[in-house]
C-alpha cells in the first residue's frame, strides 16, 4: 500500500470526439491537485461516426500516435495510477471494442468507456474541487465533441444528469456544410440545438 503521508502523482487521459487530453498532477495527503504537466490535442477521433457509426482508421491513427507520445511522457513523470478514459465518439461507434483493444496493444493504456451520466459525474466533482467553500447548487454545462451533459447538483444529492448527442463535431457534420455556413444551415442548427436542449433541460 502507498504511503499516504505523501503526495500521489496521477496522470489523466480523456479521449473525446474532438479533443484529447493528458493531465499530470500531484494529489496531496490533504486532497488538493496541483497541475504538474497539461496537454490537449484536437484529433477528431469522432470524424464522420455520425454518419457511418465506425471509427476511421485515420482518425485512430492519430489518436495511437499521439497516446504513445503521452505514455512516454507519463513514464518519464514518474506516475503512481493512471486513468483513461474514452467518451461520446467511442460508446457510439459499431467497432469500438476493437479501437479499445488496439489502444491496450499498441499503447498500454487500458481505457475505460463511461457512459454520458458517469461523464457528467466525474465532471461535477472536478467542478466541485475547484470551487470556493461554501457554493451550494451548481448547475453545469458541459460541451464536447459528440455530446453535451447538464448537471445539476444540490449538497447531498445525487446528481441530476441529462446527456444529449448534440456536439460541436457531430453539429458540423450533421448541419453546416458550408465555410461560412448559410444562413440556412445557422437557422436549422439552432433549431435542432433549441429542440434538443430544451427536452434535456424540461426533463431535470
Amino acid at each position: 500500500m502507498k504511503n499516504q503521508s505523501r503526495s500521489m502523482r496521477l496522470a489523466g487521459v480523456d479521449i473525446g470526439t474532438l479533443t484529447c487530453r493528458l493531465l499530470i498532477a500531484d494529489l496531496s495527503p490533504g486532497g488538493q491537485l496541483r497541475e504538474v504537466r497539461s496537454e490537449r490535442r484536437i484529433l477528431r477521433l469522432g470524424e464522420g461516426v455520425d454518419q457511418t457509426k465506425r471509427l476511421s482508421v485515420v482518425a485512430i491513427d492519430r489518436v495511437l500516435q499521439c497516446l504513445t507520445e503521452w505514455q512516454e511522457i507519463i513514464n518519464a513523470a514518474h506516475v503512481d495510477a493512471t486513468a483513461a478514459v474514452a467518451t461520446s465518439a467511442v460508446r457510439d461507434a459499431a467497432n469500438r471494442d476493437e479501437f479499445l483493444s488496439l489502444v491496450k496493444r499498441e499503447t498500454g493504456f487500458e481505457v475505460e468507456l463511461i457512459s454520458g451520466e458517469e461523464e457528467a459525474r466525474r465532471t461535477m466533482l472536478g467542478i466541485r474541487s475547484g470551487l470556493p467553500h461554501g457554493v451550494t447548487d451548481v448547475l453545469a454545462l458541459d460541451i464536447g465533441g459528440g455530446s453535451t451533459e447538464f448537471i445539476l447538483n444540490r449538497p447531498g444529492e445525487d446528481p441530476v444528469v441529462q446527456s444529449i448527442d448534440v456536439g460541436v463535431v457531430r453539429l458540423c457534420e450533421r448541419l453546416l456544410h458550408h465555410d461560412p455556413p448559410t444562413d440556412e444551415e445557422l437557422r436549422q442548427a439552432r433549431e435542432w440545438v433549441a429542440k434538443e436542449t430544451t427536452a434535456a433541460v424540461s426533463g431535470m
